[in-house]
């Protein structure tokens, strides 16, 4: 352990203004102002029409942690993919904390935001990482002259105050490393519920190939968090206008972007994105449950408002009397036919579904689970997706079409024609209708107007700016399907 002469010891009480300024760290609002209301704090509204696709913010990260399983293989700072790339490490040949950094640059910005203060202590990266994040936006805000997260809210008050009494006995240590006064203990402790309320999972989207020239299936990781200052000001909707999403083709993986989608957003209408719950996806009280859980509100949205759903994504069982009822678990008649369902019958059959996940034998399942569920809910979409992926593997490409397209249908009916969900699953079946085409010379014309059509929504999404890589690649298959005898 790296021994430190405690009367050299520098706390954050002593921390000066570094040279780079919060305001350059913020972004600029295209179209958008912000806006206060005593009911429900800083919100964003439209100052013009905003159409469908534009990008409304692009920013950086206030403060980020990189999540523990990619500290070996990602940059510390920006998240950027450090495989079979050369890594810098922090300037004390001491360090124990094991920060690996993509450039020169990286490194310095995170020396100069807080790991000059953490790299003293290395008894402490065995911390909670709560703790420690947090003790990170200490130091970040105290180097610009706040004592906690400029102009963002924690809803502290609202939350367990075993947690709060928790989080001061973690806090224990930090204090003696550092001699903290109570008072930024109850700062940093402030900071917690800051980072609780507001922060945001980095993702990225990682391609799976099935063998050195295309990609069949993508997945999304989450790389870490981080807290941004404009885009955290944003409310949520069950049913939003906005989607959020991350990253500049690889190079800042950290940088957020948001994008109006679904519709267009009048002048003087809240712009809104989703916190997590769907009104697509998730019924309404456990749309309501998770958003009191984890960000301490009461989601008032329309889609709450509205206690009976005129289509609960609950409502997932097909009515195997009439067929076309929608029906959610232990519904005692069918609205379509009056019908009793024969709910024995459903429980059984998903326990068999559940056997056969286990063997592996998705075909079977896929056969249970269309004859139980109606064929737009995600559980049968997840199951064609996977088939796909296996058809693929086997060369069946045509088997692969069909699955991928059952796939896409439900993503679109599910999470929108104009989503990012939607855009990845369009992306694969393009690669798989290039394959088919490449070995069969069957359904050329359907790929390339398939193709066309991911290209414009994945520009629409701003997705071409995130995932530029993507762009370039259906751009080539359309070439190729052009020239293609």
């Amino acid at each position: 352990m790296q021994q430190v002469d405690l009367h050299q010891r520098l706390t954050p009480a002593h921390i000066s203004l570094s040279a780079w300024d919060v305001e350059t760290g913020k972004g600029n609002w295209k179209k958008v102002i912000e806006k206060q209301q005593d009911s429900k704090g800083t919100y964003c509204v439209a100052n013009e029409k905003i159409n469908q696709g534009e990008q409304l913010l692009v920013e950086e990260p206030f403060i980020r942690q990189l999540d523990a399983k990619y500290k070996n293989n990602h940059c510390h700072h920006c998240f950027k993919d450090l495989v079979d790339q050369k890594y810098k490490v922090c300037r004390d040949k001491d360090c124990k904390w094991n920060m690996k950094y993509c450039s020169d640059d990286c490194e310095q910005q995170a020396w100069t935001r807080s790991h000059q203060w953490l790299c003293r202590f290395p008894e402490l990266s065995k911390e909670d990482a709560d703790v420690i994040f947090a003790v990170e936006g200490y130091f970040v805000s105290k180097s610009q002259n706040k004592e906690t997260i400029p102009n963002l809210v924690s809803n502290r008050e609202l939350f367990d105050p075993n947690l709060v009494k928790d989080y001061r006995k973690k806090l224990e240590k930090v204090a003696t490393s550092f001699y903290l006064t109570d008072r930024i203990i109850d700062c940093i402790i402030t900071i917690i519920f800051q980072i609780k309320c507001n922060s945001f999972a980095v993702k990225t989207a990682e391609s799976v190939p099935v063998d050195a020239s295309f990609i069949v299936s993508r997945e999304f990781l989450t790389l870490g968090r981080a807290v941004y200052l404009s885009a955290s000001k944003l409310n949520h909707d069950c049913n939003p206008n906005s989607i959020v999403s991350f990253g500049d083709g690889g190079t800042k993986p950290c940088q957020l972007k948001i994008h109006c989608v679904n519709r267009p957003i009048e002048k003087g209408n809240e712009v809104t994105i989703s916190y997590g719950p769907l009104a697509s996806v998730h019924g309404r009280d456990d749309r309501l449950k998770k958003l009191k859980e984890c960000y301490q509100f009461d989601c008032k949205c329309n889609s709450c408002k509205e206690k009976i759903e005129k289509k609960s994504p609950e409502s997932i069982y097909k009515c195997q009397i009439c067929k076309k009822g929608r029906l959610y678990r232990q519904q005692s008649k069918c609205s379509e036919c009056d019908q009793e369902p024969n709910w024995s019958y459903f429980i059984r059959t998903e326990n068999q579904i559940e056997i056969f996940k286990q063997r592996q034998d998705f075909v079977k399942v896929f056969q249970l689970q269309t004859d139980i569920y109606h064929d737009d809910v995600l559980a049968v979409g997840k199951t064609a997706d996977r088939l796909a992926m296996y058809a693929c593997n086997s060369g069946q490409w045509e088997a692969a079409s069909n699955y991928a397209i059952m796939s896409l249908t439900v993503a679109q009916k599910v999470y929108g024609k104009l989503s990012v969900e939607g855009a990845e699953e369009m992306m694969k079946l393009s690669t798989i209708l290039l394959n088919l085409c490449l070995t069969t010379g069957k359904r050329k014309r359907e790929a390339l107007a398939h193709i066309k059509s991911t290209i414009i929504t994945y520009r629409i999404l701003g997705l071409d700016k995130s995932a530029p890589e993507d762009i370039e690649e259906l751009q080539e298959m359309s070439t190729h399907l052009t020239f293609l005898a």
